[in-house]
């Protein structure tokens, strides 16, 4: 790869700043521009990049300067900012969620089409190493078909340090965490999911009146794939138990996770208090974690879950086991367990693109090399069908079926 992909950052925020740095590291990148509404945000993104600067996406959408924009603005604004790039011939790569319906979906994929764009869904973790693995294993028949897929996660994320209005717009865990479970199963099985039961829960325990955190945050999720597969999803993120305690304590990150960090979520949320000044109090904390804030890089240290140093594994998205008819397959710290009638054996991993990295290389694999993204638009759409269908199913206690599923890739 010898070209360069000039990339323009719409959104110079919380996901900004964890972003930017890997980002910044790839050989293949430069990032070129940044849009955002805050001064001190765009002056700091000029000052370290040497970038352009603007106080509005479409304004940075416009520049010669671009050839992709990475859209991390907040949920509601995906849509509006996606099209507004892809119209002016930008390629585009979206944070999850993708939009906030389907019919966000489709204006976006229209707007990819008709100009002939990429457009990218990132950040979930069926770009894991470990995940694409399991999934060719799956797709190679070597364990029979697949019969069934069980994935559960427990981690913190109400009690993580997000404002409550990006809490709310993302419905809790459903819209923000479970773009990262859909997309693993359904790669893993196969893409087609054709019906969805689920019960999608806000659990908040009533600290305050009315609750701190009035969202979901607890899900199962059941999940008919079109050739009979079924598949279960849980997800719990009230900060309790910690699901890296089965699989070797090791965090989404790939290091091991610090044992406390769900005990010190509980006090942060304490600690900002309630009342009618809380939201107030958290805002300006968050301000200064945002990228151009005083305190930008301690998020991670105010009530996420730390992971500590030491050796790197692969990352872990909780636990998922894949039930074949000969066989089946779950993550080892290291790669994939193969289960079978004559034991465990191990597939070993090398330690690949993941996470941003792996979302660049596809970007930039599908806009200089012309291979086909898997990520695109319309996987995401299809991703999406199936969280909006966990609020529905929840809403109507009906089962409810899809018409936006695309197959995964060969």
């Amino acid at each position: 790869m010898t070209d360069t992909l000039r990339l323009g950052i719409a959104g110079l925020g919380m996901g900004a700043g964890r972003v930017i740095p890997e980002i910044a590291e790839l050989p293949f990148i430069t990032l070129t521009a940044g849009a955002d509404v805050r001064e001190h945000a765009r002056l700091q993104f000029r000052d370290e990049f040497k970038a352009e600067v603007y106080a509005s996406v479409e304004e940075m959408c416009g520049s010669p300067n671009v050839d992709a924009v990475y859209v991390a603005t907040p949920h509601e604004l995906h849509a509006q900012h996606a099209i507004a790039a892809l119209s002016c011939k930008k390629h585009v790569i979206v944070e999850k969620p993708m939009a906030l319906s389907i019919d966000e979906c489709e204006a976006m994929n229209a707007a990819a089409e008709a100009n002939g764009m990429v457009l990218l869904c990132g950040h979930t973790h069926s770009f894991d190493p470990p995940v694409r693995r399991m999934a060719e294993i799956v797709r190679s028949g070597e364990l029979g078909g697949p019969l069934m897929i069980n994935s559960s996660f427990y981690k913190n994320f109400i009690y993580r340090p997000f404002s409550d209005h990006d809490v709310a717009m993302s419905r809790g865990v459903v819209l923000n965490q479970g773009p990262h479970q859909v997309d693993v199963v359904r790669l893993l099985g196969g893409g087609m999911v054709r019906s969805v039961r689920a019960s999608a829960v806000a659990g908040d325990p009533s600290r305050g009146e009315p609750p701190d955190r009035p969202a979901e945050g607890n899900y199962v999720c059941y999940l008919q794939f079109e050739d009979g597969l079924a598949a279960s999803l849980v997800f719990g993120g009230y900060a309790y138990f910690d699901t890296a305690e089965l699989v070797w304590g090791i965090g989404e990150g790939g290091l091991i996770v610090d044992p406390q960090a769900f005990v010190r979520s509980h006090c942060f949320f304490e600690e900002i208090g309630r009342g009618p000044d809380r939201r107030q109090r958290m805002e300006r904390l968050l301000e200064s974690w945002r990228y151009g804030g005083e305190h930008v890089g301690e998020w991670f240290q105010a009530g996420a879950t730390i992971e500590s140093g030491g050796k790197r594994h692969q990352p872990f998205f909780g636990l998922t086991i894949v039930t074949c008819e000969r066989g089946e397959l779950r993550q080892s710290p290291d790669g994939v367990y193969v289960y079978t009638a004559e034991g465990r054996r191990e597939v070993p991993i090398a330690a690949g693109a993941h996470g941003r990295e792996a979302e660049m290389r596809e970007l930039y694999e599908a806009v200089v090399n012309q291979r086909k993204a898997f990520h695109d638009g319309r996987w995401g759409e299809a991703t999406l069908e199936v969280c909006l269908a966990m609020l529905e199913s929840t809403a109507q206690r009906r089962e409810i079926y899809m018409s936006h599923q695309v197959p995964a890739a060969a």
